[in-house]
Order: C-alpha cells, then structure tokens, then sequence
C-alpha cells in the first residue's frame, strides 16, 4: 500500500458484511479520502442495501463485489472443520441492474484491465459504485487467520488435526 493509505479487515466470522455497511461511517468520517470496500459476494448480500443509504445521502463508496457464487470462507472452515462442506452456494443477483435501479453507477468486470478501467471511472464519478468483478473460485483471498495465509493456515489446521488424533 503507499503512504497514507489504510486496510481494515475485521478478521473471523463475528463481524460478516460490518464492512459493507461500515463503509459508509468511515466515509462521512474522512470525506476527503476515496473508499473502497472489497467484499465477498455472500457478504456484499448480507447487507448491500446500504447502497440505498449512500445513494440518498450522496455517500461516494466504492463496494468491489468478488463474485464467485459461494460463501468461500466458510467453504473453508467447513472442510478445515469436517473435511466437508454444504450449502454454501447461491446465485447471484444482477449487481449492475441492482445498484441501477438504486441510482448508483454498476460495473461488470471480468478482467484486470476491465476492472482497472471501472476503477478508475468509480473513482472519478464521486458517487456510489458497486463492481462487480467476477472471479473464479480458485482464487484464494490472500487474508486468513494464519499470517501466513489461507492455504497455510488450512494445512496447518489439518497438520493440528492429525497431530491431535
């Protein structure tokens, strides 16, 4: 990250979609600063209607929607946990035509350069954006419980497991 620029990730399950939400506070609190939110489909659905909120009240957030039809962390701790998992898929609906008809601007991307392009527009509009920037499931977030990472952190719960057993 360059100088002046913060992350915020609020780690395990307790707090799912705060950042969807939280977004807009963080926002009126720093008005002069862009902010992002880069969230997970399942966690976007949690508690996306605050793009009504921003809308009404002319709050520009930007929401990435990592689109991929699954509850992936808890795909994870699922199988990390049982060496299963289960219902953890859903459709999706269409965020363009979502954030559309709430009066934000929707973006659809696919691809790096489509998703540098919707960027750099949300960032110029000065107004609320959700893009959404389908991924494949094998992308694998770079956060976990493990500083290490996720595939990291899930061989060393499954190392944990074998080791207690």
């Amino acid at each position: 990250m360059a100088p002046g620029q913060n992350f915020r990730k609020p780690g395990g399950f307790g707090p799912m979609a705060g950042n969807v939400n939280g977004a807009l506070g963080v926002k009126l609190a720093h008005p002069q600063r862009p902010v992002i939110v880069g969230c997970g489909d399942g966690c976007y659905l949690l508690s996306g209607f605050e793009l009504l909120t921003a809308v009404q009240y002319d709050i520009p957030v930007i929401w990435i929607v990592f689109n991929n039809a699954e509850f992936q962390l808890i795909k994870l701790y699922q199988l990390q946990s049982y060496h299963e998992y289960g219902l953890v898929d859903f459709g999706n609906p269409d965020y363009v035509g979502f954030a559309q008809s709430c009066g934000a601007k929707g973006y659809r991307v696919e691809t790096l350069e489509e998703f540098d392009a919707a960027l750099d527009e949300a960032l110029a509009l000065g107004k609320p954006a959700i893009i959404d920037a389908h991924i494949t499931r094998l992308a694998l977030p770079h956060y976990s419980a493990s500083p290490e990472g996720v595939i990291a952190g899930v061989a060393e719960m499954i190392a944990e497991r074998i080791r207690s057993n």
